[in-house]
C-alpha cells in the first residue's frame, strides 16, 4: 500500500513517455493513486489512452486549456466519475516556435508572450478555479511545473 492509496489525481500534460507528467503519473500510480488523464487533441488521444491503460485508468478526457468551457466540462465530467479530487498536476507549457528562436528581445511579440502565458501559466489558475469544488474539504494539493529559466538565465 503506497502513501497515495486511493487518492484521486488529475494529471495534465502527458505527451510522451519522456514527459515530466508521465514520470509523475508513473510514480503516483506506483504509490496507489487513481489517475485521470487529459489529452490536448485527437492526435494525442491514442497515445494518452495507452498510458492510461498502463496506469489502470479508464478516465481519459479532452482538454484545450485555451477554452474555458473545456476546462469547466473537464471537471463536470470528472465529477460524474469521482466524488472528489485529491490532487491536480498541471504540466502544460507552450510558446510559439518563433518566440524561441534567437535573441529573446528580438523574437518576443506581445501576441506570442500572451499565448505562452495563457497556456503555460493562466491555465493553472483557470483549472484551480474550475476544480476547487471537487477539492473542497479533501486537503487536496495542486502542483504546477516551472522552468529553470525562472531561476537563472538559460540560452535559447
Amino acid at each position: 500500500m503506497g502513501f497515495l492509496q486511493d487518492k484521486k489525481v488529475l494529471i495534465t500534460g502527458i505527451a510522451s513517455n519522456r514527459s515530466i507528467a508521465y514520470g509523475i503519473a508513473r510514480a503516483m500510480h506506483r504509490e496507489g493513486a487513481q489517475l485521470a488523464l487529459t489529452y490536448q487533441n485527437e492526435k494525442l488521444k491514442k497515445r494518452v489512452e495507452k498510458f492510461a491503460q498502463e496506469f489502470g485508468s479508464d478516465i481519459i478526457l479532452p482538454l484545450d486549456v485555451t477554452n474555458d468551457s473545456e476546462i469547466e466540462n473537464l471537471f463536470a465530467e470528472l465529477g460524474k466519475r469521482w466524488d472528489g479530487l485529491d490532487g491536480l498536476v498541471h504540466s502544460i507549457a507552450y510558446a510559439p516556435a518563433d518566440q524561441l528562436e534567437g535573441s529573446f528581445a528580438d523574437a518576443v511579440t506581445r501576441e506570442g508572450f500572451r499565448v505562452a502565458h495563457d497556456i503555460s501559466a493562466y491555465s493553472f489558475a483557470a483549472m484551480a478555479r474550475a476544480g476547487r469544488a471537487m477539492m473542497a474539504g479533501r486537503n487536496a494539493a495542486m502542483v504546477t511545473m516551472t522552468y529553470l529559466g525562472a531561476v537563472r538565465t538559460v540560452p535559447n
